[in-house]
């Protein structure tokens, strides 16, 4: 990849992944550092990268990242609670209860219903970001729709 198609790369796929991962962290300034972190990646992985793969290479270092991060927080026990977290961020296009269904995910859940609900991959790429088989995908979609629509019965009958 040369430093064209990088540029070319960056224009026209960091929105999508700051959309990813601000959906996955429903934090501006870590989404940003996330995807911030994924194209230096990029920048320095640049020989080993063709550019018709970076958006996948891209969600596939992204996806870590966050997952990463998630992990850091967990252990500092400072990661707010689903409810903090969906009114930290009022403008986010997601109604709160689905925000609060997707933040009762497991990590792994929640990027696959991400990746494959909002941002429209196929099993058997999602399987190759995140290093699964696609079986595991569709298992852990099918475990992940079933938690969120319990989640949303609950919350509809409290309301």
């Amino acid at each position: 990849m040369n430093r064209k198609e990088y540029n070319h790369s960056v224009d026209e796929l960091s929105d999508g992944l700051y959309n990813f991962a601000l959906r996955y962290t429903a934090s501006p300034t870590q989404s940003s550092d996330a995807v911030q972190d994924s194209f230096v990646a990029l920048w320095e992985h640049r020989g080993e990268v063709k550019a018709c793969n970076a958006k996948k290479w891209l969600m596939r270092v992204l996806y870590h990242r966050l997952v990463d991060q998630h992990r850091y927080q967990s252990r500092l026990s400072q990661m707010p609670a689903p409810d903090t977290a969906v009114a930290q961020h009022e403008s986010f296009e997601l109604s709160d209860s689905l925000q609060l269904a997707l933040a009762a995910l497991p990590e792994v859940q929640r990027s696959l219903v991400l990746l494959r609900d909002l941002e429209g991959y196929a099993y058997r790429e999602m399987a190759s970001m995140l290093n699964i088989t696609e079986q595991q995908v569709m298992v852990y979609l099918y475990r992940a729709r079933q938690t969120m629509k319990k989640v949303l019965t609950n919350e509809l009958d409290l309301r």
